[in-house]
């Protein structure tokens, strides 16, 4: 389960966004909630395993370790959210914005397991520095940085 929150419009507003295994069945999941303390499931756009979640340039961004074609999400409100196209079908683990782009990192493919986006809509596969099991990444000063569960 992975949360994150954003102050917007004068309101905290926490999502949850993940996916869960109940007697043999996986069920994605989106929650929010603007006191932590009462939350509102919502309906992800697809049933994938939700992994990371974003917020920048006014959009959430959600990404996914599985799904066909759709493992990216966005949602302006973080109450409706649309699939958008990943830049490849790769096992996404983690996503964060800074320097006006976002950027996700992944633990499978070959030289490709970095996305980026201006927008959270459009991605552009990039190639990585190494073949890691990427887990998560962030932005400051002027710098990415992303770390991984394994590898050189």
């Amino acid at each position: 389960m992975i949360c994150f929150y954003h102050f917007f419009k004068r309101i905290l507003l926490f999502l949850i966004v993940g996916m869960i295994c109940r007697k043999g069945t996986f069920f994605a999941y989106a929650y929010n909630t603007c006191d932590g303390a009462t939350w509102t499931g919502r309906t992800s756009a697809a049933d994938n395993g939700w992994s990371g979640i974003a917020y920048g340039n006014g959009i959430w961004v959600a990404v996914s370790k599985d799904g066909t074609g759709d493992r990216v999400m966005t949602s302006p409100d973080g109450i409706t959210w649309t699939s958008r196209t990943s830049a490849a079908d790769n096992t996404w683990t983690a996503v964060a914005y800074g320097g006006e782009l976002f950027v996700a990192v992944g633990e499978s493919g070959t030289g490709n397991r970095v996305m980026t986006s201006p927008d959270g809509i459009t991605w552009t596969i990039r190639t990585s520095a190494a073949d890691n099991e990427w887990r998560g990444l962030a932005y400051g000063n002027g710098l990415w940085v992303a770390v991984a569960r394994a590898g050189t």
